[in-house]
């Protein structure tokens, strides 16, 4: 896409409000180009408005510009992210939110921060969430023991006080990605962020198929 008679060039109009979450083709408002250096422009910035009626507020999408495959930088800007961005809650089951409130906040302050560019700050507050919702799971299962659950390492939880084979082997995997969130030397080099939500959410689904299996289990025995 072109700007300004040619001046700006860049890859594409964020297809989302930030806002207002719905898919939209948006307005241009204005422009601004933050200047690094005496011959390129660092940053592009457009102003957007959302079109539909029930929102219609502006944001800026920001975007950088690229090298090319000598490592030069072009004059091609590249999507980065939008602002403001007000906070998408998480697809998270009732039965998850009513198992763990923590759980719930945790896991959406981290899934925002993740979508700010955060991902050293989000990482390590998918592993609390990860903690808060493996803890009050086992401590449902075994409320006689909820202090010592407390006081146990996730994975010492998991190993002992987790019973269900998918929940165990899922929550497990995503506690070892968690932990090289936490730790300077990473374990798992071929893994990342992605797949450690992918883990926690496997993690959620298992539980919440437990609740839901006991729960008809026991209203239909």
């Amino acid at each position: 896409m072109h700007l300004g008679k040619d001046k700006y060039r860049y890859d594409t109009n964020p297809d989302t409000c930030p806002l207002c979450h719905h898919g939209i083709d948006p307005a241009i408002i204005s422009t601004n180009a933050v200047e690094r250096s005496a011959f390129h422009e660092n940053t592009l910035q457009i102003i957007f408005s959302c079109p539909r009626k029930d929102c219609q507020r502006a944001f800026i999408a920001s975007y950088t510009v690229g090298r090319n495959l000598d490592g030069v930088r072009n004059r091609y800007f590249s999507l980065r992210n939008t602002a403001p961005y007000r906070g998408e809650e998480a697809d998270i089951t009732n039965e998850i939110k009513s198992l763990s409130s923590n759980f719930t906040e945790i896991f959406n302050q981290a899934h925002t921060a993740e979508h700010y560019g955060l991902d050293q700050i989000a990482g390590v507050g998918y592993r609390k969430a990860l903690e808060f919702l493996i803890k009050d799971y086992c401590i449902s299962k075994h409320t006689d023991k909820e202090e010592e659950i407390k006081g146990k390492f996730l994975g010492a939880c998991i190993n002992e006080f987790v019973d269900d084979a998918n929940i165990k082997t899922c929550a497990s995997r995503a506690a070892w990605l968690g932990n090289d969130e936490t730790h300077y030397v990473r374990k798992w080099e071929g893994k990342d962020i992605k797949d450690l939500k992918i883990l926690i959410t496997l993690t959620m689904a298992w539980i919440t198929n437990n609740i839901l299996t006991e729960l008809y289990l026991a209203d239909m025995n």
